[in-house]
C-alpha cells in the first residue's frame, strides 16, 4: 500500500503546475510536443525573477496555433537554382520534380518546435531589449510584437538571433555602448544601409535569415522579412506593414517596413532599399487599407476560411493602421439587396481589373453595414461573403476626401457622351523626355548624328516623327536613353523615304534589360505593345543594324504602357457596372489614341482591349466630362 501512496503523492506534485484555460487548450493541441512547450513554461516559472520572461513565453505559446514553416525538403541551393531561372523555365513542373521541390512540406510550430529553440529566442530577445539604450522606451507589449517573435512568416525555423549577433557584432557593440546617443531610428538606417541590395524576383518561397542573406533575390516581402530579422536581432523594433490591394495597381498588394521611434511613432521604410524618412514606392497613391502584421491572434473573425475573403484570411494577425498612412473615414451604408447575411460580417471590396477583392471587414446591423478607418479617394463595393461566394449588397461608390460616398447607380435613360483617354502610365512616358534617336555608320556610334530628340513628356500613346533635312544615309540606328535615367520604350519603328518599315539585326548595350525576358533589347522591335526594352539608369540603348545604309524619313515610337493604352487599329469594349455585374456598352475600333462612346449616366466604367484580350484600366467614372480613375 505504501507504493500506492507514494505514486499518488508523485502525481499530485507533478500536477501542481496549473495553466490558464487558454494555455491548457494550446498545450492539448500540441499533442506529443506538449512536453517541449511545458519545459519552457516550467523553466521560467521556477524563478520569480523570470516573471516577465514567463509572460513572454506564455505570449508566444498562446498565439502559436496557426504558425508554421513551409519549405521543400530538397536542398536549398537546388531551390535557389530553380527559382533563379523561374521566369524562363519551359517546363516548371519538370524542374521542380528534378530538384525534389514538387511538394512543399508544412510543419506546424505547435507540433515541432523545441524548448531549446524557444528559450534561446526569448533569452536573446530580452538581452538586446535590455541592453539597447532605446529599450527603456519600448513597453513590454510592444516588445512582444516588435522584437520577441521567433518567426516573420512561414519560413523554415533557425536560430537566427545568434547568427545576427555574430554577423552584426560591430553594430551590436556600437549600439550597446551608444557613446554618440544613437536612436532606434538612426540605428535602423545604419543597419539597413549594410543589408544586401535585392534583385526583384517574385517566385522565391518563404526564406529564413540565412537564406535571405545568401540569396539577395526576392520580392518586397523578402526584403521586409530580412529587415525584420536583422533589426529585431539587434533590438530595433521593426514591423511589416501591408496594403492588400493597391487600387491603382490591379492584382498587386505591397509590403514594406516601419520602425518605432522613442515616442511610439512608426516611421516607414523598405528593408534593403530605403531608410526611414526616405521616399519609397509604398508611399505612392491612395490606399484602401493598411495593416500591420502582428504575432498575437486578434480574433477579428471567428468563422472558417470559406466565409473569409482570400486577402483577409490572415486578418486575425493583422492590426489596422490605415490612419497612419492615409486620410480615412468611418462609413455606414444601407443594404439595398434582399440578401441574408449568414455570417454577421460585411466586407468592402476594391477593384482588381473586372473582379472585386475584399480588403476590409466591417459589422452588420439590421439593414446597414459599418466600416472604420476606410481610405479616402478609393472606389469600393460592399459585399457579403459565404461559402467562398462573394455577393454585392449595394452599388459601388467612391469615397470622397470629406468622407461622403459618391454612389454609382447607372442611369440608362439619361446617357452621356464619353471621350476616353489612356489611363496614365506612371513614370514611363516621362522617362523618354530627353531621349534621342540617332543614326551612324560606325557600329560603336562614334559618328552618331541626332535624328530626333524627345524634348517633352510624349504621353502614353504612339508618336510619329517626320525627319526633316536629313539627306544622309545610315546603316546603324538606335534609341538612347536620357543620361542617368531609366530606359523604357515599348515599340520603335524606322521608315525609309518610300514609307517602308526598316528591319535589321538587333543591337544594344549589354546593360539593356532588367532581369526579365520581357525587357530585353529586342523587345522594342517585336510589335508587341505589352513588352518593352527596359534598362536601369545609364546610357543604355537599343537599335538596329540595317545591313546597308538607309535614309531615315520617319520614326514611330511608343513609350512603355504595358498594353494599357489606346492604340490605332485595336478593338475596345466599354463596360459599366449595375447590380448584376459588368455589362457591355459597345465595341469600337480605335482610329487614334482617343475613344468615343455613348453610355449610361452616373455609372462606373471599365475598358478592355479585345485585340490583346486585356482589361486596360482600373474602373473609372466621369466627372464633368473628365475621366477619374
Amino acid at each position: 500500500m505504501r507504493w500506492i501512496l507514494y505514486f499518488c503523492l508523485g502525481v499530485l506534485i507533478s500536477s501542481c503546475t496549473v495553466y490558464s484555460d487558454e494555455i491548457e487548450d494550446v498545450l492539448r493541441q500540441a499533442g506529443k510536443n506538449r512536453k517541449e512547450l511545458e519545459k519552457v513554461l516550467k523553466h521560467y516559472a521556477k524563478n520569480p525573477a523570470d516573471s516577465l520572461n514567463l509572460r513572454a513565453a506564455e505570449f508566444l505559446i498562446l498565439n502559436m496555433p496557426g504558425k508554421y514553416s513551409q519549405y521543400s525538403e530538397g536542398q536549398w541551393n537546388d531551390a535557389a537554382t530553380v527559382y533563379y531561372r523561374w521566369e524562363n523555365l519551359l517546363n516548371r513542373p519538370l524542374a521542380l520534380d528534378e530538384y525534389d521541390l514538387s511538394d512543399p512540406v508544412r510543419k506546424d510550430d505547435l507540433k515541432y518546435i523545441t524548448a531549446d529553440f524557444l528559450i534561446n529566442n526569448i533569452e536573446l530577445a530580452f538581452k538586446v531589449w535590455r541592453e539597447m539604450p532605446w529599450g527603456k522606451d519600448i513597453p513590454f507589449d510592444v516588445f512582444c510584437e516588435e522584437i520577441l517573435p521567433y518567426r516573420v512568416g512561414n519560413e523554415p525555423l533557425e536560430n537566427w538571433r545568434k547568427k545576427v549577433l555574430a554577423s552584426f557584432a560591430d553594430f551590436y557593440l556600437l549600439f550597446k555602448n551608444n557613446e554618440s546617443g544613437i536612436t532606434a531610428v538612426e540605428a535602423c538606417c545604419m543597419v539597413n544601409d549594410k543589408l544586401p541590395r535585392f534583385v526583384l524576383h517574385e517566385h522565391f518561397p518563404p526564406m529564413n535569415y540565412s537564406q535571405l542573406m545568401a540569396t539577395s533575390r526576392g520580392s518586397n516581402n523578402h526584403k521586409a522579412a530580412l529587415a525584420v530579422f536583422v533589426m529585431r536581432g539587434l533590438g530595433i523594433p521593426v514591423t511589416v506593414d501591408i496594403t492588400p490591394l493597391w487600387p491603382l495597381f490591379p492584382s498587386a498588394g505591397i509590403v514594406w517596413n516601419s520602425v518605432r521611434d522613442s515616442f511610439g511613432v512608426h516611421i516607414s521604410f523598405l528593408g534593403t532599399e530605403s531608410n526611414p524618412g526616405m521616399f519609397h514606392g509604398a508611399l505612392l497613391f491612395n490606399k484602401s487599407k493598411v495593416y500591420r502584421h502582428i504575432y498575437a491572434d486578434q480574433q477579428h473573425i471567428a468563422n472558417d476560411t470559406s466565409h473569409i475573403p482570400p486577402l483577409l484570411r490572415h486578418i486575425n494577425n493583422l492590426m489596422d493602421v490605415t490612419p497612419e498612412y492615409s486620410s480615412c473615414s468611418n462609413i455606414s451604408l444601407s443594404v439595398l439587396n434582399d440578401h441574408k447575411n449568414q455570417t454577421g460580417y460585411a466586407f468592402l471590396s476594391t477593384p482588381d481589373k473586372m473582379e472585386w477583392k475584399a480588403v476590409a471587414c466591417g459589422t452588420y446591423e439590421a439593414d446597414s453595414i459599418h466600416f472604420l478607418s476606410v481610405g479616402n479617394h478609393v472606389i469600393y463595393l460592399p459585399v457579403y461573403y459565404y461559402n467562398d461566394i462573394q455577393t454585392p449588397v449595394s452599388y459601388p461608390f467612391y469615397l470622397e476626401g470629406d468622407g461622403t460616398c459618391r454612389i454609382f447607380r447607372p442611369d440608362t435613360i439619361q446617357t452621356e457622351s464619353l471621350t476616353l483617354f489612356s489611363q496614365p502610365s506612371f513614370f514611363w512616358s516621362a522617362n523618354m523626355k530627353g531621349g534621342k534617336f540617332e543614326g551612324a555608320n560606325q557600329p560603336d556610334f562614334s559618328d552618331a548624328q541626332t535624328l530626333y530628340c524627345i524634348k517633352t513628356d510624349p504621353g502614353p500613346y504612339f508618336h510619329t516623327v517626320s525627319i526633316q533635312n536629313h539627306v544622309r544615309t545610315y546603316r546603324y540606328v538606335r534609341y538612347i536613353t536620357p543620361e542617368g535615367d531609366i530606359c523604357v520604350v515599348s515599340i520603335i519603328e524606322f521608315y525609309d523615304e518610300n514609307n517602308q518599315k526598316l528591319h535589321g539585326s538587333i543591337l544594344g548595350e549589354s546593360s539593356s534589360g532588367w532581369f526579365n525576358s520581357n525587357t530585353k533589347s529586342d523587345k522594342a522591335f517585336d510589335d508587341d505593345v505589352q513588352t518593352c526594352t527596359g534598362a536601369r539608369p545609364g546610357n543604355a540603348w537599343t537599335g538596329l543594324d540595317l545591313g546597308n545604309p538607309k535614309r531615315i524619313k520617319k520614326i514611330r515610337y511608343l513609350p512603355f504602357t504595358d498594353g494599357s493604352g489606346i492604340y490605332e487599329g485595336h478593338v475596345y469594349e466599354l463596360f459599366y457596372w449595375n447590380e448584376k455585374g459588368w455589362n457591355s456598352v459597345a465595341k469600337k475600333m480605335a482610329d487614334s489614341h482617343l475613344l468615343h462612346f455613348k453610355a449610361p449616366g452616373n455609372a462606373l466604367f471599365i475598358l478592355k482591349n479585345c485585340t490583346i484580350d486585356k482589361v486596360i484600366s482600373t474602373p473609372f467614372f466621369m466627372d464633368n466630362g473628365v475621366q477619374r480613375w
